[in-house]
């Protein structure tokens, strides 16, 4: 009997919803206040939004971003979490998100998870950021959130006011209104609308990056790959291939153990699946079943002064993981923020063509445990997505 198919925008595929980007990510974060200044003062994400509830005078979420989405890293209080099973055993990894092309891609999906017997947590439209979305629970109790819509943060670097907010979980009307008709609604209601949230950034713009003057020396391009613990690969390799439409780029054995790479695109992978046994072989943080997620610099010059300006800031920058667990990635910078969440900063990843195949282990560069000064171009040099907007 063969599989079903869906036509998502007159492509034939094999689930009703195609995955263009991997869009945001989510961290639970035991201490909300020091875990999100790490990556604001540290790394250079701003605070777009705090989420803060009725009747309560702190946030329980920041959201950040690097660019114009209204996040790509958000961090959530593990009051959130008390109840989640899955937090308690390690899943803090709030969420993973991949944006789709349309929003009646997120509403086949919410019915394609629910014939398929896959546990979803919500469905509707989230605030702030104004994304319509839907999460899935992967085999080891990981959010997966499809979504369409982000909120574009413009030039004067102000979010949407809580007057546009809808009410939690709200369904789409399937045509839904166009967004622009929900301002001019929301406008004729409040013709006095107050400004949304914008981000204080006292730090002084002392270095030259690229022509223009940065807080540091370095700058983000986007948030990469996933890497997770999980309890049984072969199970996660299902889901993420059949459910959510990744593809397997790689797998290899190591210290006995199958590691797992898929990808959506032309990157290498956007997911890696790692056995759990390996978090204690690699001295990862048992508090946590995230191995590391990325953020990509702009060059490999940033990457190499972003190593030297957070070392003279007292962060502890460990560059000496095994560079076969990370296949596409040539050098790479691992920091832990204080909830034990690993960030891997890179520069570039191997893109994968036509025919599908990643590159064989003699056609790609070796990686010295002494970074050289400068690197000699490959043929996908500097062919990974920019950001958008200015720098700064």
């Amino acid at each position: 009997m063969s599989e079903r198919t869906y036509n998502v925008g007159g492509v034939v595929l094999p689930r009703p919803f195609s995955i263009q980007r991997l869009g945001h990510i989510g961290l639970t974060q035991a201490d909300l206040e020091a875990c999100t200044d790490f990556y604001v003062d540290g790394l250079g994400f701003r605070r777009t939004d705090p989420l803060i509830f009725p009747g309560m005078d702190k946030p329980l979420a920041w959201f950040t971003s690097h660019g114009t989405d209204h996040h790509t890293l958000a961090h959530i209080d593990a009051m959130l979490e008390a109840d989640n099973p899955h937090y308690a055993r390690g899943v803090s990894v709030n969420q993973i998100s991949f944006q789709v092309g349309t929003l009646a891609e997120v509403a086949d999906a919410n019915k394609y998870f629910s014939q398929n017997n896959i546990q979803t947590w919500r469905y509707g439209r989230d605030f702030p950021g104004s994304n319509w979305a839907v999460y899935a629970y992967d085999p080891d109790g990981f959010r997966v959130e499809l979504f369409y819509g982000m909120e574009q943060v413009g030039w004067d670097r102000q979010s949407k006011p809580p007057q546009f907010y809808l009410p939690p979980d709200y369904t789409p009307a399937i045509p839904e209104a166009a967004e622009i008709s929900e301002i001019k609604q929301v406008r004729s209601e409040h013709p006095e609308l107050p400004a949304g949230f914008r981000p204080q950034e006292d730090m002084p713009y002392d270095f030259e990056v690229g022509g223009v003057r940065l807080q540091r020396p370095f700058a983000i391009n986007r948030v990469g790959p996933v890497h997770l613990f999980v309890d049984d690969v072969d199970l996660s390799e299902a889901f993420y291939t059949r459910h959510i439409g990744l593809v397997r780029t790689e797998e290899l054995t190591w210290q006995g153990h199958r590691v797992c790479f898929l990808r959506h695109g032309t990157d290498h992978h956007s997911i890696g699946l790692f056995p759990i046994e390996l978090r204690a072989l690699l001295g990862m943080d048992k508090r946590t079943r995230l191995f590391s997620f990325g953020v990509e610099l702009g060059s490999y010059q940033q990457l190499v002064d972003a190593v030297a300006w957070l070392k003279e800031r007292g962060v502890d920058v460990v560059i000496d993981l095994p560079v076969e667990l990370r296949p596409g990635i040539d050098y790479a910078a691992f920091i832990r923020d204080p909830s034990g969440h690993m960030t891997m900063l890179y520069c570039g990843m191997e893109q994968i063509g036509w025919d599908g195949n990643p590159r064989t282990l003699e056609q790609r560069r070796k990686v010295s445990a002494n970074w050289p000064a400068t690197l000699e171009p490959l043929s996908d040099t500097n062919m990974t997505l920019t950001r958008l907007g200015p720098m700064a």
